[in-house]
């Protein structure tokens, strides 16, 4: 009978290598456990992940839970549990669409083999009634020490004295292996590693996401056939992979972009390297030397919580275990593995620069011994010892924390120590002009970045060391924006919309109390643009919509801004439109400080207009933003008025009254537009903000000028420490993320005085 083995491909290899060893020709086949359970149970693809993105408006995430949790569903089976009658649901109308992939034949298929079961150990309930297979665990022993460290950066040093010592005894490198490498080691195994000197293989993956070639294809949706670069040819085949789904539609962007997130380089492999390997799936010879790392409870054994989609108390319907019994299998998993080595090398560390750690139950469950480890004599290293010398010198300085071997370093090894220079020094512009993305994407974000300090500028967007952080108030912006392109439709369904919104996030207690206040304001807030909309008629409006200037330069570039809403009026070849957006707290209106680069947001909002083409003929009406999301409470026993006045427009209105009262008929007094008024005998009010026709060109001229400026600056590498003070208040550096890298000084200020009108604009000249 023939055989087929199921096991993991790296088990695989290592189990062909064997048989090539008895030079015999054997009847083998080989699947991976997802294969053999795609064919015993369905698999399904990217037009089933398609069609629930695009019919229950999931993002990608949930969407695959629920098609991963499908597996357990038997379709002709009445369940009780909520979850699993609208999985049953889900799966019989993936069904009838054809959307789920059988194999009919594949256990019958099955009667022709002998199976068996390799490098699994542990599988689900359903899994193991699949595969008609169950490991058994036997008694196992572990009689090593486990050596304690301090911090994870002691740890994994211990552990590189350790390999010196083997490699200085002539044991061969290929033959030292680490396992339990969780994420957070990597930066430090490969820092000390390279201090060290050791050669390591850590198969860090690097997707092909971030890569030239694909930003190219989609920003531009060009795509190189000719292209034979690693990379293009696994965007080609990422792209032909969706050929099945509707191109047009914002789904497939979304799948697109999930798969090329998911698809990474090859790794990288060296010959003679110390190489990192899983636990439960590798057999190590009596030759062999194993340093598991990370010996810390909820790490080893690995400890599961009750948070899966599928909760244990639902779990009496279908074939998984509990969350109890899978945790108390994974302490005879971990037993076991570790005693099958033959060299085996246990570590925890107590501490990590962000988190504490406790040792492994295992340790006081095997009772085995702990050893703290203090066998670091500093002879390996000198670049080391010099980076540890800062440290203790820092610790000396700032803390007055004196380490035993400070005297002894520092009478040994002369550092440069506290003699940083915080000025910009440039940068190589010929290899910085070749790394940029070409067209180069600009917004006036960007832009005011640059503004209040070229070094932010710099850190953010050529450096790319801020990282994204999905913040709650960002997370109600974004709702904000999507409830508001969609409240005038006559299909809008508030409460619909709303709740649909919030099943993307995980919200915490805190969040949710904040949403009562918020969904209330936000309610209110479409009441009274509702109430609005009988005085303006600028009935038609285009939301999130996109600007582009193309600018030709050292590299092509695009300028664009997203514009949270534009109300305009067709007339004839004419379009007449007024800017709105959307602001959170307190709203500075006055874009005198935009002769310092400063406050240009609706300056640039009207370049993109005027230069982006958006309509054929633009005639400006007026430039406002809009209080949304306020950070104090709106008290009940306000005035209405009042409480409506906080929605007021807020900003520049046309001087050309025809068009001001097509847009605002209150406009003489108005309850639409904040500080408008209007008498025939004294004309606009002291406080109204209004401009006419003649400062309005001007107001684009200067914004285009000051926007291709600073380009030119931007491309010309031009990055120094110059934080902006305008009107005796730091602007800059008030909320700025990178205080702790640019250390800056007060002569690294450029003050600016108040500007309290506009004459810099100039004429027409």
């Amino acid at each position: 009978m023939q055989r087929l083995i199921i096991c993991p491909n790296d088990l695989k290899m290592k189990i062909l290598n064997e048989f090539a060893k008895e030079k015999e020709l054997m009847n083998i086949k080989f699947m991976t456990k997802n294969e053999y359970l795609n064919k015993y149970y369905f698999n399904y693809d990217e037009r089933a992940l398609y069609y629930l993105m695009d019919k229950y408006n999931l993002n990608i995430d949930v969407a695959k839970v629920y098609l991963n949790n499908l597996y357990i569903i038997d379709e002709k089976k009445d369940y009780k549990e909520d979850k699993l009658k609208f999985l049953k649901e889900i799966k019989l109308e993936l069904i009838n669409n054809k959307l789920l992939e059988y194999s009919p034949s594949f256990k019958k298929y099955l009667e022709g083999f002998n199976i068996e079961v390799k490098g699994y150990y542990d599988l689900d309930l359903y899994e193991e009634k699949a595969l008609n297979y169950k490991f058994e665990y036997q008694d196992s022993k572990i009689t090593v020490p486990v050596y304690e460290y301090k911090t994870l950066e002691e740890e994994v040093n211990g552990v590189c004295i350790k390999i010196i010592e083997l490699l200085n005894n002539g044991i061969d490198i290929n033959k030292i292996y680490l396992c339990n490498v969780s994420e957070d080691y990597l930066y430090t195994i490969k820092k000390l590693f390279n201090y060290y000197k050791i050669p390591i293989t850590l198969n860090l993956r690097n997707s092909i996401y971030s890569s030239k070639i694909v930003n190219n294809y989609l920003t531009n949706n060009e795509l190189n056939l000719e292209d034979t670069s690693i990379t293009n040819k696994k965007l080609v085949s990422v792209i032909n992979s969706l050929t099945c789904l509707d191109k047009d539609n914002d789904t497939y962007k979304k799948i697109l972009i999930d798969k090329l997130k998911n698809t990474y380089y090859p790794a990288t492999k060296y010959d003679r390297a110390i190489e990192i390997k899983d636990l439960y799936s590798t057999e190590f010879n009596e030759d062999e030397y194993v340093f598991v790392l990370g010996f810390n409870q909820d790490s080893l054994p690995r400890v599961r919580k009750d948070i899966d989609y599928i909760q244990d108390s639902i779990k009496k319907e279908v074939d998984m275990y509990s969350t109890g019994y899978l945790n108390n299998r994974e302490k005879e998993i971990a037993t076991y593995f570790l005693s099958r080595i033959p060299n085996l090398y246990l570590s925890y560390k107590l501490n990590s620069a962000f988190n504490e750690y406790f040792p492994s139950s295992l340790i006081k469950e095997l009772n085995l011994e702990v050893i703290k480890d203090n066998s670091d004599d500093y002879r390996y290293s000198n670049f080391y010892n010099k980076v540890r010398l800062t440290e203790m010198l820092d610790n000396y300085n700032l803390y007055n924390e004196k380490d035993d071997l400070l005297d002894v370093l520092n009478s040994h090894y002369k550092i440069p120590y506290n003699t940083y220079n915080n000025q910009f020094t440039g940068i190589n512009n010929d290899l910085y002009i070749r790394s940029i993305i070409r067209p180069l994407r600009m917004s006036y974000t960007a832009l005011n970045s640059y503004n209040e300090c070229a070094f932010k500028y710099y850190l953010k967007y050529v450096l790319k060391v801020d990282s994204f952080e999905d913040s709650f108030e960002a997370y109600i912006g974004s709702m904000y924006h999507k409830i508001l392109s969609l409240y005038k439709k006559t299909s809008f369904d508030f409460e619909g919309e709303y709740n649909k919104y919030l099943e993307k996030r995980d919200l915490t207690l805190k969040e949710k109390l904040l949403l009562v206040r918020i969904k209330k304001e936000l309610l209110e807030f479409i009441n009274v643009l509702k109430e609005q909309e009988d005085y303006t008629t600028y009935h038609d409006e285009l939301y999130e919509q996109e600007a582009k200037v193309n600018i030709n330069k050292k590299v092509s570039i695009e300028f664009v801004g997203y514009i949270d809403k534009i109300m305009y009026r067709k007339n004839i070849e004419d379009t007449y439109f007024s800017i709105v957006d959307y602001k959170s707290g307190t709203i500075d209106t006055h874009i005198e400080p935009m002769k310092y680069g400063l406050h240009m947001q609706l300056p640039v909002y009207l370049y993109l207009i005027h230069y982006g083409h958006v309509f054929t003929n633009p005639i400006f009406t007026g430039i406002y933003y809009q209080n949304i999301l306020f950070k104090y409470p709106t008290w009940s026993n306000k005035l209405e008025q009042e409480q409506k006045s906080k929605y007021y427009l807020n900003g520049y209105s046309t001087t050309e009254l025809d068009i001001l009262e097509s847009f605002d008929r209150t406009y003489k007094d108005s309850e639409y537009i904040k500080s408008m008024k209007y008498t025939p005998d004294k004309g606009f009010g002291t406080y109204s903000k209004v401009i006419d026709n003649d400062t309005l060109l001007n107001l684009v001229k200067y914004t285009k000028n000051e926007i291709e400026n600073k380009l030119d600056d931007i491309l010309d590498g031009y990055f120094p420490v110059n934080p902006k003070v305008y009107n005796k208040k730091n602007i800059s550096c008030e909320y700025c993320k990178y205080k702790d890298i640019c250390y800056m000084k007060d002569t690294d200020l450029i003050n600016y005085p108040k500007v309290d009108n506009l004459s810099f604009l100039g004429g027409d000249e």
